[in-house]
């Protein structure tokens, strides 16, 4: 696939994502929170960096998976938008759930303010932890 249509594929990824969220986030918390959307437009777009970023990725995985050649590099930010699009979906599922059943500020804390900090940590860790040497990987030796 052309580098400009994995972006502009990415790009449209993105926005869906973005549009979904922030409708759905703004539609669900309104019968509580008055001003919703200061809640539904954070919330949209983690969602839809977390998408454009890991749809930019995957695709060029995918790419370079079907010349057979993929680079250290591609395996390495593969790990790192699957733990962003995992650490997405946990923090809102916590945040929500403690929205709904401890504390309201607490759980709109983590989705207005954590959600963004913690996708950057997940993409962050998830690119150091593949090993830069993978051949040490093959197994255990015995001497």
């Amino acid at each position: 696939m052309n580098t400009y249509v994995r972006i502009v594929v990415a790009l449209l990824l993105g926005a869906f994502a973005f549009a979904v969220t922030t409708v759905a986030v703004t539609a669900g918390f309104e019968p509580q929170i008055e001003f919703s959307l200061l809640i539904g437009l954070p919330m949209g777009v983690s969602a839809g960096l977390t998408a454009l970023f890991a749809g930019y990725v995957l695709l060029l995985h995918r790419d370079q998976a079907a010349l057979g050649t993929v680079s250290k590099r591609a395996v390495r930010l593969r790990l790192a938008a699957l733990a962003a699009v995992a650490d997405f979906v946990v923090v809102t599922a916590v945040g929500v759930g403690l929205y709904a059943f401890a504390d309201a500020s607490i759980g709109i804390g983590l989705l207005v303010a954590g959600l963004p900090v913690t996708l950057v940590l997940a993409a962050g860790v998830g690119y150091l932890v593949v090993d830069r040497d993978r051949s040490e990987q093959a197994g255990p030796r015995t001497q």
